[in-house]
């Protein structure tokens, strides 16, 4: 009996740690390290709480799911970042943007309902 707790002890504390590792992400793909700013946007059942975002360069964007829906950050038009995927409420992606220039995203299963934004850097 004290094999398997140790064994389901130590499953336990491995799937936390696999857990807390996916539920962060950042990708930091276009051009100069960051200025230390972050804005943060909530994904929020079909809508992104910042559709239209104006930052300077070097800024992080974080968006953050506050659902337990299936959502994507999908980059269109651009390769600014890669596609991510949440299905976890609180988890986040972030990425740091240096070029100028204008980013339009979408959630991959929601656009058609017009889960779009945009962001422009200048």
């Amino acid at each position: 009996m004290k094999t398997y707790a140790r064994r389901a002890a130590l499953a336990l504390s491995m799937a936390a740690v696999i857990a807390s590792s996916a539920c962060s992400e950042h990708q930091d793909l276009t051009g100069p390290g960051g200025n230390g700013e972050v804005v943060e946007i909530e994904i929020r059942n079909f809508e992104f709480s910042q559709p239209d975002l104006t930052i300077e360069p070097g800024t992080t964007v974080r968006w953050i799911n506050t659902t337990s829906n299936f959502h994507t950050v999908t980059p269109d038009g651009h390769s600014a970042w890669n596609q991510w995927q949440t299905t976890g409420m609180g988890e986040t992606f972030e990425v740091t943007l240096g070029d100028a220039g204008i980013y339009p995203y979408y959630c991959l299963p929601h656009r058609a309902l017009g889960m779009t934004g945009t962001i422009t850097v200048e």
